[in-house]
């Protein structure tokens, strides 16, 4: 008898903890999240004086779109978070999708900038196919849930 409270006392410590640590970091994601719209906001206020000229600067401009990518990624990333919130595990489709947006916004940066090599680009792109090709049979195969067992 000692023994089972004893495994559930550290059991609900453990689980304690674990809820701590996740809300602190959902709080994190919210403000890194904030920081990152913010990011978005400074530099188009930046670029909206020289959208009327052709003067428009393209470094600005492909650091905007490099923020918006970020943003999309940090999104993904907070999605994930609060699935484990809600469900207490993490999916394996939703850890495939915050990848490939990871994937795509670094493709896009590199075909953006014009800095990049072709072996570069050709491994991300087997990436992103391998990501997809994952995704699609994560997708056709999910997990029993406990219940089914």
């Amino acid at each position: 008898m000692k023994e089972k409270n004893l495994r559930r006392l550290i059991l609900g410590v453990y689980d304690t903890a674990i809820d701590a640590i996740v809300i602190g970091l959902v709080l994190m994601m919210l403000v890194v999240l904030g920081f990152a719209f913010v990011d978005v906001l400074i530099t188009l206020l930046h670029l909206i004086p020289t959208l009327h000229t052709t003067a428009l600067d393209a470094g600005d401009f492909r650091d905007m779109v490099t923020s918006v990518l970020d943003v999309f990624v940090v999104i993904e990333l907070f999605s994930t978070f609060i699935d484990y919130v809600k469900e207490r595990r993490i999916r394996l489709s939703r850890l495939i999708d915050v990848t490939t947006v990871f994937v795509l916004r670094e493709m896009l940066i590199k075909v953006y900038a014009k800095a990049f090599s072709t072996h570069e680009l050709l491994v991300l792109a087997l990436l992103l196919f391998v990501l997809v090709v994952t995704r699609s049979i994560a997708g056709r195969f999910p997990p029993r849930s406990p219940r089914e067992d």
